[in-house]
């Protein structure tokens, strides 16, 4: 009679394994099939700013699964990182690695971590196909997939919800906060395609503004922020200008380009090793602390000639919104800046509070854009 119970429990435990871990084919956003267990309970980040799309599958327990990830809460974003320290106390636990865009990635020291995926951007794929990482970890039998909210957010970012959702068992969550994100686009699409374009101001978009100091100027092309800007109902002056993820210009070309609206990208870009003259919007910014900042970077040689400097049609904007799905709320307050009678109604700020309150599961904090 025991034995025949100890029967029964084994094989009840084997078919809740069974049920909850599954050999699944995912399609990533490289188009790579790659089969993995699912779920994923033990993944590698190599861009720890994920932490802000895991929060959204994990509301409450943003850091579960993860056993490492790379350097950029400490270098690149310094506000997210102690954000979300005072609300998950565990998070320095969590073993860290050199930026592998920085350096090259250590597929020995990844397995040492016994990792069931390793979550990459598509930005990098190139990199680690010449490096000769990708087949490496392929080989090691290490699943890998690559995600997007950095080259085309506004096309990328539901797909790549969605496949997070599906490698961590976490559909349900995913396809909660892709409703509300095309909700709020296509509230803007819906008054952008109302607006003549012979009304649509100029537009020029700097990319991290101030960091390495006051020189001027890098700005973004078709993808990534510039993609933003025809959505919200402006013309990208950079479009043909300079390849699709932007490079820099001379003061010349913008000063010939007249731009209507200018915007640009800022971070508390403090620890990165160099001083940084950039708006430290983020998590703990307020007005006070960013809108002198903007000030002075428009006061810069080769910006401040512009007649847009001399007006209110001037914004910093969180750099990383461009790698977040939070994203839609930047191109809103783009679209505000852009057509302020037609989003007269819309609040980014609100809408910004709303999803960290129903999606993320802590309070909202900090300022994520500013304009005179």
């Amino acid at each position: 009679m025991k034995s025949q119970w100890l029967m029964i429990l084994f094989t009840v435990l084997v078919w809740s394994w069974g049920a909850q871990a599954q050999s699944v084919t995912v399609t990533d956003l490289a188009g790579r099939h790659v089969t993995l267990n699912a779920p994923a309970t033990r993944i590698i980040l190599a861009d720890s700013r994920m932490l802000l799309p895991m929060s959204l599958l994990h509301p409450g327990d943003a850091l579960k699964g993860i056993v490492g990830w790379d350097d950029s809460l400490q270098t690149r974003a310094p506000d997210m990182g102690r954000y979300f320290t005072r609300h998950y106390p565990a998070l320095p636990s969590i073993p860290v690695f050199i930026n592998p865009y920085r350096s090259s990635f250590n597929v020995e020291q990844a397995a040492m971590l016994k990792p069931d995926l390793i979550v990459f951007d598509t930005g990098i794929l190139k990199k680690l196909e010449s490096e000769g990482t990708l087949a490496l970890l392929e080989k090691s039998g290490i699943p890998v997939v690559f995600i997007d909210f950095r080259q085309l957010p506004l096309t990328h970012t539901p797909q790549s919800m969605l496949l997070l959702g599906e490698v961590t068992g976490e559909q349900q969550n995913a396809g909660r906060f892709i409703q509300r994100w095309d909700q709020l686009l296509e509230r803007t699409r819906q008054r952008v395609a109302t607006i003549p374009r012979e009304t649509w101001p100029g537009v020029v978009f700097e990319n991290h503004a101030g960091m390495t100091g006051m020189n001027c100027c890098t700005v973004f092309g078709r993808d990534s922020f510039g993609q933003f800007i025809p959505e919200a109902g402006g013309r990208n002056l950079m479009a043909d200008k300079v390849p699709p993820q932007g490079a820099d210009i001379s003061a010349e070309l913008l000063i010939a380009v007249r731009p209507d609206v200018y915007l640009m990208s800022g971070a508390d870009w403090s620890q990165r090793g160099s001083a940084s003259l950039a708006v430290p919007l983020g998590y703990e910014a307020s007005r006070a602390s960013t809108l002198p900042k903007l000030q002075k970077l428009m006061q810069r040689e080769g910006v401040s000639v512009l007649p847009v400097a001399k007006g209110k049609q001037v914004m910093a904007i969180y750099h990383q919104f461009y790698d977040s799905p939070f994203n839609v709320v930047a191109l809103e307050a783009m679209a505000k800046l852009f057509h302020p009678q037609q989003f007269s109604d819309v609040d980014p700020q609100v809408d910004l509070a709303s999803l960290y309150r129903d999606f993320v599961g802590i309070p909202y904090s900090g300022l994520f854009y500013v304009q005179p």
